[in-house]
């Protein structure tokens, strides 16, 4: 019993040794340095690197010299067992009203190594919610549209390219990577 004990121990130190110690903001340049690699751009952010998460201020992503995207906040929580990613107040670009609308109050996604296969999302804003399965065996993502009535008359371009199911009486998605 003893032993275990002192084995539970090592791990458990371990893991917060890891989590205290991980190099989050190498970890985030290497993102932005693949993105860059495939004309996708992070500008005007301001990084805070704490002991267990990292957080991402007023980030704006360009993608072949167009601004999509602005972001008001990300926190990213990186532990061993959970990860969990929170990015709130995200804008689109007007332009891009016609396919989407242009806020986005918050986006969280979260994994643990309990069920590894699998990370789930949520996105939230005022017309619609979405709840994400990403299946990273199958490179498959699942997603639940709960729409509004304006969302559904305004947006049927993506309404057309959603299912319809019964079951849950709104739209799904399935998508193959």
């Amino acid at each position: 019993m003893r032993t275990v004990f002192k084995y539970f121990s090592y791990i458990i130190l371990f893991n917060i040794i890891f989590v205290l110690f991980f190099p989050k903001e190498q970890l985030f340049y290497k993102i932005v340095n693949t993105a860059y690699e495939n004309k996708i751009y992070a500008k005007d952010y301001k990084l805070i690197d704490d002991l267990t998460q990292i957080t991402i201020n007023d980030c704006d992503i360009i993608y072949d010299g167009i601004k999509i995207v602005q972001i008001k906040k990300i926190n990213a929580k990186l532990f061993f067992i959970y990860n969990n990613i929170n990015i709130k107040n995200i804008e689109i670009d007007k332009s891009f009203n016609t396919f989407i609308p242009s806020t986005i109050y918050s986006i969280n996604l979260k994994y643990n190594i309990f069920n590894p296969l699998s990370v789930k999302g949520i996105i939230k804003s005022k017309l619609y919610s979405i709840k994400i399965d990403f299946d990273i065996l199958n490179m498959k993502i699942n997603a639940i549209f709960k729409t509004s009535k304006f969302f559904r008359l305004k947006y049927k371009k993506i309404i057309k390219e959603l299912k319809y199911d019964k079951n849950i009486k709104d739209y799904t998605y399935e998508y193959k990577l």
